[in-house]
């Protein structure tokens, strides 16, 4: 939780630095009270002597330098000076002047460094946006694929095919919802927000519960399990616990050694038949956890379907 916080935190301040021109009277401002913050610490200290007059200052050049670049960070170096000379020497003699100088030469060493750390924070914003752009532009144009790819389904099957090609369809609708939830600008995808997703539209009654440790998923992971949570709440509503009133679907997560486990259990007041056979739902789950190193065992109960999935936690 404390280093979640700490990450976002530095994201923030890194896109507010970012944000900010070189050249903003904003930028300037900010750089006088960080100056005016050094001086007033540099009193609360009371430091004695020349020897360390300039130490309180050299955070505020680095402050400076990140703000604003360069030409910040030289008004900063030459204000720290003028406010040490100005109001903290009596009389400026060699010393005062040896000072000054390690001073300026120190900044320079602290404004070259922090500049270099500036740019490539600056360069690393920018290649992130572009990946998001282009991302963007990717996911639009495979989902308009998959969006093309469910029309010619639907109207080339028809008849006895019509309930085939409607299922075909909304297969492609779930790769095309894990696509979506994969490349979102969300940073972290994980099972829990998965499966709220795959079963929103059953939740509503209050039939489903996912309970347990949250996980996170990387973007295969999201396309295989996706297309998983979508065959299995398929064959909840046609023939398991969803498929009228009082039956439930109660999922839960957790950490099995180094898989994650998934169990699938459905409530559903009547025994559910074991399938003659393996169709090609069946086998698609199959194929997808084998993908992500998975694997899927199921029980046919009385009381309704279980299943536990695991899954290699770090796909």
């Amino acid at each position: 939780m404390i280093s979640g916080s700490i990450v976002r935190a530095g994201q923030s301040f890194s896109n507010w630095i970012v944000r900010r021109r070189p050249w903003s009277p904003t930028t300037f401002l900010l750089t006088i009270l960080a100056v005016a913050v050094s001086a007033a610490s540099r009193v609360g200290l009371d430091i004695a002597g020349s020897t360390l007059a300039y130490a309180p200052f050299f955070p505020a050049v680095l402050f400076a330098t990140l703000l604003g670049g360069l030409p910040a960070a030289v008004f900063a170096a030459w204000l720290s000076a003028a406010v040490v000379l100005i109001g903290f020497t009596d009389r400026p003699g060699h010393e005062e002047v040896v000072n000054l100088v390690a001073f300026l030469a120190a900044s320079a060493l602290v404004i070259w460094l922090a500049n270099l750390c500036r740019a490539a924070l600056v360069e690393l914003k920018r290649n992130e946006h572009a990946r998001e752009l282009l991302l963007g532009e990717l996911r639009h144009r495979v989902n308009n694929q998959l969006a093309v790819f469910q029309s010619i389904v639907r109207s080339s099957l028809s008849g006895e095919d019509h309930q085939k090609g409607e299922a075909i369809a909304l297969r492609l609708d779930a790769v095309a919802r894990a696509n979506t939830l994969a490349w979102s600008n969300q940073r972290v995808m994980t099972l829990r927000m998965l499966l709220e997703a795959e079963l929103q539209p059953y939740r509503a009654s209050g039939a489903v519960t996912v309970e347990g440790t949250d996980i996170p998923l990387g973007p295969e992971a999201v396309r295989n399990l996706a297309l998983v949570f979508h065959e299995l709440a398929t064959n909840a509503v046609k023939y398991g616990a969803l498929r009228g009133d009082g039956g439930r679907l109660e999922v839960q997560l957790a950490q099995d050694g180094g898989r994650s486990l998934v169990t699938w259990r459905e409530l559903s007041g009547h025994a559910v038949a074991q399938p003659v056979g393996e169709g090609f739902g069946t086998r698609m789950i199959r194929a997808s956890l084998a993908a992500i190193g998975g694997s899927i065992e199921q029980e046919y109960r009385d009381s309704g379907l279980l299943c536990r999935i695991r899954f290699e936690t770090d796909v």
